[in-house]
């Protein structure tokens, strides 16, 4: 890994960890289904998005913009009853902050869903997965349809050990796959977009790895290979 690249993932960590933000406390917690809702989305004034590599030389962060003003488009993906129990609690709410939800995949079988949310306030849930909607530089202007899933693909360094990466994050992320193209596939159990972009630059970070990317939605230019 060259200097050049290893700046550009450092700068990217700062980004996410190493500068001071605006702290958005929650507006109120249903207990219950220990949902929190929030005004703004708790991060959106960080630097959030991903790490493009460019062979050995150099990295680029492509950022991925978020919503900072009312309605928020969520992405949220629940993987049993008991999330789907916990969007329909807050869905049915007397002041229910949802104004349309939508079935992504009408006609799925199984109790894994993917709903597009539409709310006046963004809230979160250990009983689900919830993705804010972002924009890149090429996106249509105004138009925020980039949403991330708990996944993350990663490519080792020649001669690198896919178990350096499974030891040190076996808390967080699972091995779902190994690809023909010698790339890996994680699952995480990480509840927010935030977190997945996130822990990917971490992974990113490490010299044993050529490259980490979130798997993302929507309309994307530019994908690591």
């Amino acid at each position: 890994m060259k200097v050049s690249r290893i700046f550009t993932v450092f700068a990217a960590i700062l980004m996410f960890v190493g500068c001071k933000h605006e702290v958005i406390e929650p507006e109120s917690i249903d207990e219950d289904f220990n949902v929190t809702y929030y005004v703004k989305p708790p991060h959106y004034k960080e630097k959030q998005g991903y790490l493009y590599a460019k062979g050995s030389e150099a990295s680029d962060f492509i950022e991925l913009a978020s919503v900072s003003e009312p309605p928020f488009t969520l992405v949220i993906s629940v993987s049993d009853n008991k999330g789907q129990e916990a969007l329909d609690f807050i869905k049915n709410k007397e002041d229910s902050p949802i104004s349309s939800i939508q079935d992504m995949y009408p006609g799925r079988e199984g109790t894994a869903k993917t709903y597009r949310v539409v709310t006046s306030k963004y809230f979160q849930s250990r009983h689900f997965f919830v993705s804010e909607c972002y924009r890149t530089e090429q996106s249509t202007p105004g138009n925020y349809d980039i949403s991330v899933q708990p996944l993350i693909t990663v490519k080792m360094n020649p001669g690198q050990d896919i178990k350096t990466v499974e030891d040190e994050y076996r808390n967080v992320i699972h091995l779902k796959q190994e690809n023909e193209d010698g790339t890996f596939l994680f699952s995480c159990n990480y509840k927010t977009s935030y977190e997945v972009l996130m822990l990917t630059t971490h992974i990113f970070e490490k010299i044993e790895v050529a490259w980490a990317e979130p798997s993302l939605q929507g309309t994307i230019y530019i994908y690591n290979k």
